[in-house]
């Protein structure tokens, strides 16, 4: 009998490690890109750290950067209940910022950072995989047509306080460009090739110089040359599909030379995290 138990709750162990991804976590990092007009883009860093207690309810705290975590700025308080997600903002009353438990067909009214009671609509719920994690997906909408997304332990592909903006405000756009658990990719912007952009450019070309990897394109049996400025922590590599095919971990080196015998040809994200604190990703191709 004991072992019984001992199988059962072995199982429901896996099964809420599995789908049991709540939103709030200070392991989590989002970058967001934001485009304004004339065309021009920047980078916005969002992260949990820190609590406060509003009315003997605790509640984390959501900070932002602007300019690549030199200064952070308060964006509010979250706290999370049965898999709601409340929101505070810096000026104003407690709303729901996300309700993870909507059906199909189900309604309901959302916060974010610059207004409230924003009308929801589920018009499908699906299941995706982002770098090997499966979630639970949400899309949103009004007459059949999807104008918002949201994922299981992400939130909107908008961002994380920008779901459903345009309701209050035209311009600029938000999108979620990188997201990070543990300092580890979990989901990238399809498309893009990094996780910063600078309206001016410098920044990114700091960032880009930063990490170099060499040849790219490769040839399938060469080696793969990677250098960094700070010393690489571990280095993670995924196929297009998103699946983790070679992790390196620990390291402690400026340089490294990565063997692709084994890889099919194809392209890969090359994901680098940093004793800076700095997650850095890369596309190549091998052919």
């Amino acid at each position: 009998m004991k072992k019984n138990l001992k199988i059962i709750g072995l199982a429901v162990l896996i099964s809420f490690s599995v789908h049991g991804q709540n939103f709030i976590s200070t392991e989590k990092q989002w970058n967001v890109m934001l485009t304004a007009f004339p065309l021009s883009n920047t980078t916005e860093i969002y992260k949990i750290n820190g609590d406060s207690t509003v009315n003997f309810i605790v509640y984390s705290k959501i900070w932002a950067s602007f300019d690549s975590l030199a200064t952070w700025y308060f964006k509010g308080l979250l706290r999370e209940e049965s898999n709601i997600v409340y929101y505070i903002p810096p000026s104003g009353a407690e709303g729901i910022l996300y309700d993870f438990n909507l059906e199909i067909g189900d309604t309901t009214y959302i916060n974010n950072v610059f207004c409230s009671d924003i009308p929801i609509y589920v018009i499908v719920i699906d299941t995706v995989e982002y770098f090997g994690t499966s979630r639970k997906r949400w899309l949103i909408g009004e007459n059949g047509i999807v104008d918002e997304i949201w994922v299981e332990g992400i939130g909107s592909l908008n961002g994380p306080l920008y779901s459903k903006y345009w309701n209050c405000i035209i311009c600029p756009v938000w999108e979620l460009l990188c997201f990070h658990e543990n300092d580890t990719l979990k989901y990238m912007k399809p498309f893009e090739t990094n996780c910063y952009y600078s309206t001016v450019g410098v920044a990114e070309k700091a960032i880009e110089n930063d990490f170099i990897v060499s040849p790219n394109p490769a040839k399938k049996g060469n080696d793969i040359s990677l250098e960094t400025t700070s010393k690489m922590l571990s280095i993670s590599v995924f196929d297009v599909t998103g699946r983790l095919v070679k992790t390196l971990n620990p390291l402690h080196v400026n340089k490294i030379n990565i063997e692709t015998s084994n890889f099919e040809p194809g392209l890969y994200l090359i994901t680098v995290a940093t004793e800076r604190e700095k997650i850095m990703t890369r596309k190549i191709l091998i052919e």
